[in-house]
């Protein structure tokens, strides 16, 4: 039985939220066909009426996720009334924190698949955050006033390099921001 249109954005839209935490706990060459439908409650052949492969599901997953963290970025870099340094935390915590939740160490074969599959698009993602950094940055009043040797854009590729850290070891989403708090100090010159 071929899906209704009403129920076709659904569908895949639940296939796309469940098919990253899939491929966040067994990694993409452990994670199979069977295992991204079962997560959504589908069968197998049900599956195959959204999505052509586990490429497919892989790829529109990874970029739903991306666009979440930017639009959790963002949301981060505008908040009312908060601190420069709080929003920089949030946004770091938004972008590369929520990784340590969602993938563990054994399925970094994520990173490839991403790198092989995505790569032009996974570039894009990563100048989009550090432009959303560099922005945010530049407006603020708070920066400006710090008179930083380094320009917002310098200083969003070193919070953007400081984040790729998630990787190393396997830090706590607390040990990370741990981090990343003495990262943007340390670029931004605020004081502990």
């Amino acid at each position: 039985m071929k899906p209704t249109s009403a129920t076709v954005p659904q569908t895949r839209e639940l296939i796309l939220t469940t098919a990253i935490s899939v491929f966040g706990r067994l990694g993409f060459k452990k994670t199979t066909v069977n295992d991204l439908a079962e997560a959504a409650q589908l069968s197998k052949q049900g599956l195959y009426l959204h999505f052509s492969s586990k490429q497919e599901v892989f790829v529109e997953a990874v970029k739903r996720y991306l666009d979440e963290g930017l639009g959790l970025t963002e949301r981060e870099l505008t908040k009312p009334k908060a601190a420069l340094f709080d929003q920089l935390a949030g946004a770091m915590n938004a972008w590369f924190g929520r990784h340590l939740v969602t993938f563990t160490p054994d399925s970094f074969d994520v990173l490839e698949a991403s790198d092989s599959l995505l790569a032009n698009v996974i570039a894009d993602y990563k100048e989009a955050f550090r432009a959303k950094l560099t922005t945010a940055l530049a407006e603020s009043s708070e920066f400006e006033k710090s008179r930083n040797v380094c320009s917002p854009k310098e200083i969003s590729q070193v919070l953007f390099l400081c984040g790729l850290t998630w990787k190393e070891g396997r830090l706590t989403r607390p040990e990370f921001m741990k981090k990343m708090a003495l990262c943007i100090r340390a670029c931004c010159q605020f004081k502990a």
